[in-house]
């Protein structure tokens, strides 16, 4: 693959990361770039009993899907590690 994978946010996910301190934003968009640029090799770490993902960004997690074929990274949920993970 080549160049960075296209990032597609949820609502949710829009919502919740325009609340966020601009510091925030900025590392967690450093992260999901890093991530879409080597999307193939990426750690990408699995939750339990679901077909979807975390990404760790200091205190703040990332909830995402990706296909690797299309290129493409979805963006579900972003929230704090303490909140991010009640239903």
């Amino acid at each position: 693959m080549n160049g960075a994978a296209t990032q597609i946010a949820s609502g949710q996910f829009d919502d919740d990361y325009f609340r966020l301190p601009g510091s925030v934003q900025a590392r967690v968009q450093r992260k999901l770039d890093d991530m879409g640029s080597r999307l193939t090799t990426f750690s990408h770490y699995r939750m339990a009993g679901t077909d979807k993902f975390r990404l760790r960004v200091g205190d703040y997690r990332v909830i995402y899907r990706f296909d690797p074929g299309r290129g493409e990274i979805y963006l579900v949920a972003i929230g704090h590690r303490r909140e991010i993970y009640r239903d």
